[in-house]
């Protein structure tokens, strides 16, 4: 049933937007003007413009702009930092497929990290197992990315895999892994903190790990 859903509802998609070509391609136009300007966040990044981007038509607008490969990737950057806020189905369904697709990305770690991002502002299994993946990517921009979004997606089924990324020896991934540790609040990352908390040599990551381990006991 889930399947057959989708599959009407993405026909249901295309059938509205073919109908309203005109308005479709004037509303890709703005929103790839909006996305150009210098204050892009202040102009799409409020409530009043969001609540208009969650729309069918907007949204496959933005999609289709996001996924257009003769657009700039800064600017495909920035679309799907505003794509992510946009919570629906539609949405995550189309973050995830993104994300896996490596013809998208095209080599771009910048584009990938940014859907690794915009993902976590959902939640729910698909979610959580597609960021776990992320944390096995060379880049370590998307490791980063992963780990960030990992721990706001919620996921217990995250933190065996985030202490593991305790192990790296860039401070980025280790700061973020223990950041997202102590906003899952699992008891079994108390530990690895505590090894960190006492025994790290960087201070700063000492200090990260102590107040993880004020959230979680």
């Amino acid at each position: 049933m889930g399947v057959h859903r989708k599959i009407v509802t993405a026909v249901v998609l295309a059938v509205s937007v073919a109908a309203s070509m005109p308005v479709f391609a004037s509303q890709s136009g703005y929103i790839l003007g909006e996305l150009q300007s210098d204050d892009w966040e202040v102009r799409l990044l409020n409530k009043a413009t969001l609540e208009k981007m969650n729309t069918p038509l907007l949204t496959e607008a933005l999609i289709e702009l996001i996924r257009n490969k003769e657009v700039d990737w800064r600017i495909q950057m920035r679309g799907i930092r505003l794509l992510g806020e946009i919570h629906t189905p539609r949405v995550e369904d189309v973050l995830l497929q993104l994300f896996s697709d490596i013809f998208f990305h095209r080599g771009c770690p910048a584009v990938k990290s940014s859907l690794a991002l915009a993902l976590g502002n959902f939640t729910g299994r698909r979610v959580a197992d597609a960021l776990i993946g992320g944390l096995d990517d060379p880049e370590v921009i998307v490791r980063e990315a992963s780990i960030v979004s990992l721990g706001k997606v919620g996921d217990a089924r995250a933190v065996p895999y985030l202490i593991a990324q305790l192990k790296d020896r860039r401070f980025l991934i280790k700061s973020s892994a223990i950041h997202s540790l102590g906003l899952l609040k699992d008891a079994t990352a108390v530990s690895p903190l505590e090894t960190i908390a006492h025994g790290d040599g960087e201070p700063l990551l000492r200090k990260e790990a102590l107040a993880a381990l004020s959230t979680i006991r």
